[in-house]
């Protein structure tokens, strides 16, 4: 499987698929973004202390940049 995003012509194999489209993605591509972990097991704290990873392409990632 090849990057999504790159030019069609170059054969790129893909190293993951991002977490909101599904696109295969390449090393260049793959963006890691911080996403904070919710569990809810009634009171207390409902947020984990460390971030957790998702990989999403450079699309998606802008769409979920905070401005």
């Amino acid at each position: 499987m090849n990057c999504y995003d790159c030019v069609p012509d170059a054969d790129a194999p893909a190293v993951a698929i991002c977490r909101n489209c599904g696109a295969a993605l390449c090393e260049q591509h793959a963006l890691s973004a911080p996403q904070t972990v919710v569990r809810v097991h009634g009171v207390g704290k409902t947020t984990a202390p460390a971030m957790a990873r998702r990989i999403v392409c450079t699309v998606c990632r802008g769409a979920t940049q905070e401005e």
